[in-house]
């Protein structure tokens, strides 16, 4: 994804040159980092912004640049990052002149060493390097692997909302002056001031453009538009916002040049200003439907994919009643704006008003894979012993990107680490020998031929889990010391518990709660291998582990009487104790070995995450053969979801499977579901009830698609006639017929209910 959606997208690379040459001449000048961010700031904005489009009724379109500044790859690049795929290809199929050409030359070579990422992986240290030398998950079989990121800043939109630019800018002026005074870092805080000033530039920007338009338009309504736009682009620049459009419009701006990809509880930073407005009769509830759609448009067009997240209802807000009225008008935003993003989750409990979970269920219904439904009775508990945390820190949790957690504007716990647990479980069946590379990995543990017995081989797995969860965790520190000393994040620092008080930038000692998360892929795929294994090996010995080793190895090519052994073996998905009872010790085991990091390393915690987006089909083409009858390359199971096509005993023996592990030693395991249109609309009442049921015996989420019974495989087949087939894929919703052909097969292999 990360294309932008926009009109007329930059037809050449000239923002790049200049870019780089505001860089350069930036870091002649500055030694302090934040004075540095500041200039690469005003050398994106406005270069990267795009004109206000027909629809919009707020301002505000990017393209990221191909060599620019950003937090992580949705936003361009991590840090200071250059894009030598795109840099490569412009070279070597875009025209343009000798001049225009040598300055392409000039980026690549420039940047190679000098991007954020290059500067991470370069400066490794010895003993994480040799596990974990690798970011390249996509192309190579890697066991585990870094992400380089900053992922999931969620900003205080509520004091930005309730503040404005003036109020912030009087909160850093203070601080600058204690700075000063006791001889404190005096130039974040004057970097942070020309960032403010900034915004306003940005803001004066397009309200120039606003105006220009309106007086061009022979269009009544919308020359009404983009008078009301103006209008409310000259006040947040001098006041704070009066008016729900005027919130919209000051959170959206702030959030493109952070740049963020996460919006909060909207219905809180937005809720009493949409009842100001509907009491004073500034506007209606359909003109506020139309405001909250277009900002919707607005995050679509970033691509960010993965994130995006819009978050309303739930415990925790300050201001619940008009929260919960503003959360209908989001509801049926998000019902009507039938896109991708954002991605619009819903937190409920026992005390969410019944308007708004059926109006949630009819966005379903009609096949909007939103909202993702979040159970605030069982999270906020679990919430509370996972991070160790009071019911006051717990009730602020937000679910970001894929579904990891962590506090509104208080933590931070990105996911910069990814685990192929099934990969693992390949090379622990061998002893450490990886049958792809020829190469051996890892630590020296027994191979299954050599155990005795199930217990002896089970240790062997955990011990190589051990292994890459302790270097995993150690990359984390590692990566949020080195980003504290090159980058700021001023626009994020500014709007963190905290960060203002203490001085310091959120990296570099500013963050309340710096915390981490380790997402894990395979795992189901690895308790139905296990399974497997104790049923055949060890319990009944039908099948030895050479002989299993050896079918393994042929991709059970000329060995169909294994394969139907192993793919015959109890199955996660089907209520059946004796693998869900494998599958729940696992994940147990896992979760709590990376929770054990926490305190090894210096983190307020380091938790698991089970939440997987395409990475399931991505990854798996760097496994063979494995023990529950998959075939090489093939996809691992999404989530914590059974393998597709294994749950063979209906929704409830499905739901009872996972409704088995815990929600209090993890930070986030999402669940896919899928239903046919035919079986949710003859049968409504039920279905509710099946959901509800769901949550009331323990379930913390659901992220369920309503579609056609038919219509995957004719979108397969006729994929023009399908285009708003939208579906949930993994942590993420997507445009079926733009998913790559393997992840299409894969979402067509789940079982539909």
């Amino acid at each position: 994804m990360n294309n932008f959606k926009v009109k007329n997208p930059r037809p050449d690379l000239r923002f790049e040159i200049a870019f780089t040459k505001a860089y350069r001449e930036a870091v002649d000048r500055y030694s302090h980092p934040a004075a540095i961010e500041a200039a690469c700031l005003r050398a994106q904005f406005p270069a990267i912004l795009h004109p206000i489009q027909d629809e919009d009724l707020l301002a505000g379109r990017i393209q990221m640049g191909v060599v620019g500044w950003g937090i992580q790859h949705q936003t361009g690049g991590f840090g200071f990052y250059a894009n030598e795929e795109k840099l490569v290809a412009e070279l070597e199929f875009k025209p343009g002149s000798a001049r225009y050409r040598e300055d392409l030359h000039d980026l690549l070579t420039y940047w190679k060493g000098r991007t954020t990422n290059a500067v991470v992986l370069r400066n490794l240290p010895p003993s994480i390097r040799e596990i974990l030398g690798s970011d390249q998950w996509r192309t190579q079989p890697l066991p585990a692997s870094p992400i380089l990121r900053m992922a999931g800043a969620y900003i205080d939109f509520d004091k930005l909302v309730r503040i404005g630019l003036p109020g912030l800018r009087g909160e850093v002026e203070g601080f600058l002056r204690k700075a000063e005074k006791d001889g404190g870092d005096a130039q974040l805080f004057r970097s942070m001031l020309d960032v403010l000033d900034l915004v306003g530039e940005v803001c004066a920007h397009y309200e120039r453009e606003a105006v220009d338009r309106a007086s061009k338009t022979g269009d009544g309504r919308r020359k009404a538009e983009l008078d009301r736009m103006a209008a409310a682009l000259a006040r947040i620049r001098t006041d704070p916002p009066a008016c729900l459009q005027e919130a919209l419009q000051l959170a959206w701006i702030y959030s493109i040049m952070a740049p963020l990809i996460e919006f909060g509880r909207l219905d809180e930073y937005a809720g009493d200003l949409y009842v100001r407005d509907l009491e004073s009769g500034v506007l209606d509830e359909e003109g506020a439907v139309a405001l909250v759609s277009s900002l919707y448009r607005l995050i679509d067009h970033l691509d960010c994919e993965t994130d995006g997240r819009v978050i309303v209802g739930g415990y925790g807000r300050r201001n619940p009643e008009n929260a919960d009225r503003f959360c209908l008008v989001a509801i049926e935003a998000c019902r009507r704006v039938k896109e991708v993003l954002p991605q619009f989750t819903l937190r409920f409990n026992k005390d969410t008003p019944k308007p708004v979970w059926l109006a949630a269920m009819r966005c379903i219904e009609e096949g909007r894979t939103y909202p993702l439904l979040y159970n605030d009775d069982v999270l906020v508990p679990g919430v509370m012993k996972a991070f160790d945390v009071d019911r006051a820190r717990a009730v602020t949790y937000m679910p970001l990107g894929c579904g990891e957690i962590e506090f509104d504007h208080y933590s931070f716990g990105t996911p910069s680490g990814s685990m192929n647990v099934l990969k693992i479980l390949e090379l622990t069946v061998r002893g450490g020998y990886d049958p792809m590379t020829g190469s051996s990995r890892g630590p020296a543990t027994k191979a299954l031929a050599d155990c005795a017995d199930f217990g002896e081989f089970l240790e062997s797995y955990k011990r190589q889990l051990e292994y890459y969860i302790e270097a995993q965790a150690l990359f984390e520190k590692y990566l949020y010391e080195i980003t504290g000393r090159m980058h700021p994040f001023m626009m994020v620092t500014m709007l963190y518990d905290g960060c203002l008080e203490r001085g310091k930038p959120i990296f570099a000692g500013g963050c309340a709660y710096l915390a981490g998360t380790l997402e894990l892929y395979g795992n189901v795929n690895a308790a139905n291998s296990l399974a497997a294994i104790k049923r055949r090996v060890f319990d009944e010995r039908t099948l030895s582990a050479r002989d299993l080793v050896e079918a393994m190895d042929r991709n059970f090519e000329g060995r169909e009487p294994v394969l139907k052994l192993l793919r015959d073996a109890p199955k996660y998905g089907n209520d059946d104790d004796y693998v869900d009872s494998l599958f729940v010790d696992l994940h147990d085991f896992l979760a709590e070995t990376i929770r054990a990091q926490a305190p090894k390393v210096g983190l307020e915690s380091y938790l698991s995450v089970t939440i997987n987006n395409a990475q399931n089909t991505t990854l798996g083409r760097w496994v063979g053969a494995t023990p529950d009858g998959r075939k090489a390359g093939m996809p691992m199971a999404n989530a914590n979801n059974p393998a597709p096509g294994t749950d063979r005993n209906g929704i409830t023996a499905m739901l009872n499977s996972i409704l088995k592990p815990r929600h209090d030693n993890h930070a986030g395991m999402v669940s896919n579901i899928r239903f046919t249109r035919e079986l949710f609309s003859a049968s409504r009442d039920k279905m509710h009830g099946l959901l509800r049921n769901y949550f009331d015996r323990g379930a913390a989420h659901a992220m369920v698609t309503v579609i056609g019974k038919d219509d995957l495989r004719k979108a397969m087949e006729r994929p023009e006639e399908f285009r708003d087939l939208i579906v949930r894929v993994g942590g993420f919703s997507a445009r079926f017929v733009d998913l790559k052909k393997d992840v299409q097969q894969e979402i067509y292999d789940r079982v539909t209910y």
